[in-house]
């Protein structure tokens, strides 16, 4: 079984995510408040250490202001793996 956590799928979303943070101008901690998650969590996703689930995506993608299906469209222009 393939393992998801190191996609390259999975890759860019870690990357566009953070993208999406730091474009906000907000660090870690901030974000981590804003979803109700850790700074660690939020560290660790960054770096490709774990998967985000739906819930998880959609909660991310509102509190960056990102529009979720478009992200999902730009990340599977690429590609699924």
């Amino acid at each position: 079984m393939r393992n998801a956590l190191y996609s390259p799928l999975n890759a860019r979303l870690c990357k566009r995510i953070k993208e999406a943070r730091l474009a906000a101008g907000m660090t870690q901690t901030e974000l981590a408040e804003a979803t109700g998650r850790t700074q660690a969590y939020i560290s660790k996703f960054e770096k490709g250490q774990l998967r985000l689930d739906v819930a998880d995506f959609v909660i991310f993608a509102q509190c960056l202001k990102l529009d979720a299906h478009a992200l999902l469209d730009e990340l599977m222009e690429e590609g699924p793996r």
